[in-house]
């Protein structure tokens, strides 16, 4: 699910959503009866509350830990974060570590530089996945 970046319109309506988009409430639990088999959110530097994905639990869930709005590269401690409050609401099997959106508009660098901290938070959580079973 795209928060759509750039075009005017969007982006002054979500200056009308507040701190909070609760609107997935609605969305989430049809969603959750549909035969989709996997939704991608945007997580990281969300508005959405993390608890909604409670909604789609048993879901495939590919979760974004990588802001593409942004040229500032997360640590990977910052990326296990973001998968640490997923996992309480998704379950870990049907977690898939992603960006929020496409990276087009990033340069390579900075490009490449998210890529590896996806990678490393992600192993970092399935490490602690690893050892605590």
């Amino acid at each position: 699910i795209c928060y759509g970046y750039g075009i005017k319109a969007n982006t002054d309506w979500k200056k009308t959503l507040g701190s909070e988009w609760r609107q997935y409430e609605e969305a989430f639990p049809k969603l959750q009866k549909s035969n989709i088999d996997i939704i991608s959110l945007e997580c990281h530097n969300s508005r959405v509350p993390m608890e909604l994905l409670e909604l789609i639990r048993g879901k495939k869930v590919m979760v974004g830990a990588i802001d593409v709005a942004s040229n500032t590269i997360e640590t990977p401690e910052e990326v296990a974060n973001t998968l640490r409050e997923a996992l309480k609401y998704v379950d870990a099997d049907k977690l898939y570590p992603s960006t929020n959106c496409g990276m087009a508009p990033l340069s390579h660098q900075v490009a490449r530089g998210k890529l590896n901290a996806l990678t490393a938070g992600a192993e970092i959580v399935r490490r602690e996945l690893s050892t605590s079973n």
